[in-house]
């Protein structure tokens, strides 16, 4: 075959095409294996700063946690001493009414106060053979 023929084969812009995508596949497997490795090189950093953003999440939420359980122990301090003062004046304000029966009507309230003693007597008494 003649030089000049072989040069205009019509196949040689295809096996140029061809080496230069072997050349350029064989770059791209190349960085892919330099990306991998950087990867695993940068894992423990990523690891590392990941656990400690988790960290500080976790001691944010106790924080939160922490005030929300001291303002709930306020509000219930608060309401428990609101009904301790509601109780007492409800106590208060029988003592007085008791005090007005008692002058207003002695005799009635002298024997509610024996029936009551009665009564009680038995339940604590218990059964007798």
């Amino acid at each position: 075959m003649p030089a000049d023929i072989a040069s205009n084969d019509p196949l040689d812009p295809v096996i140029e095409n061809a080496k230069r995508t072997i050349d350029d596949a064989k770059k791209t497997v190349k960085d892919a294996g330099e990306t991998v490795k950087s990867g695993r090189d940068a894992a423990p950093e990523v690891a590392k700063r990941a656990k400690k953003v988790v960290e500080d999440q976790v001691d944010t939420a106790r924080a939160q946690a922490a005030e929300q359980l001291e303002t709930a122990r306020q509000l219930a301090q608060e309401q428990l001493e609101i009904a301790r003062e509601l109780a007492q004046a409800q106590i208060d304000n029988a003592r007085v009414y008791v005090r007005e029966q008692v002058s207003e009507r002695p005799l009635t309230s002298t024997l509610v106060a024996v029936g009551v003693g009665f009564v009680l007597g038995m339940l604590f008494a218990g059964p007798r053979r």
